[in-house]
């Protein structure tokens, strides 16, 4: 998308340049007694707003939006104790209605849109990183493990089903078995230790 813009704004402005009375981009300005530096000027600003405009709109999610985005956002307002329907990466109204109520709860704007903020507030009530697919830590978990990352690591299991002890934050017996039955159910390798692809699981389930 961004490149696009910016091949579109790099035509137009060569463009300009030796057709400055055909020139469509911006049909109220005279392009021909435009210095070239205010024309390049001008240009760049129009694709550092477009790009802005883009980056902007990925990070909000809204109803309507699906994916495993939606999915995780679904799993982070479980955790928060704010939505008790299923798991279906659809952004509808029960998800609309549950993200309202986190933000009234948090002093968000209260608007049912997961923008930025929204999304922050939840991952740091111990929810994944609706952004990254992340929230389990860097370093590999196994049994011994302690520490935020294996508490996200339990209530994600919790709320798959998988995990039905309680939300310690140690990586015990309890939650090696439960690690199992989801690698098993998953076609990974079931050695109940958390690396890189049962992270990648576990986000995108």
């Amino acid at each position: 998308m961004e490149t696009l813009a910016y091949l579109h704004l790099s035509t137009a402005y060569e463009y300009s340049q030796s057709h400055p009375a055909e020139v469509k981009l911006f049909p109220g300005l005279n392009w021909k007694n435009f210095p070239k530096k205010a024309s390049f000027r001008l240009l760049s600003l129009a694709l550092t707003l477009a790009v802005v405009g883009t980056a902007g709109n990925a990070l909000a999610l809204g109803r309507g939006n699906s994916g495993s985005q939606v999915a995780t956002l679904q799993r982070n307002l479980q955790i928060a104790g704010y939505y008790n329907g299923p798991v279906t990466g659809y952004y509808g109204d029960l998800t609309k209605a549950a993200v309202i109520r986190f933000q009234r709860s948090n002093g968000l704007i209260a608007d049912g849109i997961a923008g930025s903020r929204t999304l922050a507030a939840l991952e740091g009530r111990g929810g994944e990183s609706p952004i990254t697919g992340g929230g389990f830590g860097r370093s590999t978990l196994r049994r011994g493990s302690n520490g935020s990352g294996v508490t996200t690591l339990q209530q994600v299991l919790r709320s798959r089903g998988y995990y039905n002890g309680p939300i310690t934050g140690y990586f015990g017996s309890l939650t090696e078995s439960s690690v199992k039955r989801f690698q098993q159910a998953n076609g990974l390798y079931a050695d109940g230790v958390v690396g890189q692809s049962t992270k990648s699981a576990l986000a995108a389930d």
